[in-house]
């Protein structure tokens, strides 16, 4: 099984979420993030990467679209489809 960091998807590029690794940024982020439908299981597609570290815009499931700061992107690990 190979996992990689939301934020390394390319544009265009499917993933399934895993799991959000908590580390020092606290169960309210993990809470917060799966409130917005980031939950092991569900399909993800990065729609856009903004410039010089700026936001991805990003399709979860079929139809809830969100915007997310990439050292948030980087704590959703994803299984490659």
């Amino acid at each position: 099984m190979n996992l990689v960091p939301l934020s390394s998807l390319n544009y265009q590029q499917r993933a399934i979420v895993d799991h959000i690794v908590v580390g020092n940024h606290g169960k309210l982020l993990v809470n917060r993030l799966q409130a917005m439908g980031l939950v092991a299981g569900t399909s993800v597609k990065v729609l856009r990467k903004f410039w010089l570290g700026g936001p991805l815009q990003v399709q979860v499931g079929i139809t809830t679209i969100i915007a997310i700061r990439r050292i948030e992107a980087d704590l959703i690990m994803v299984k490659l489809t």
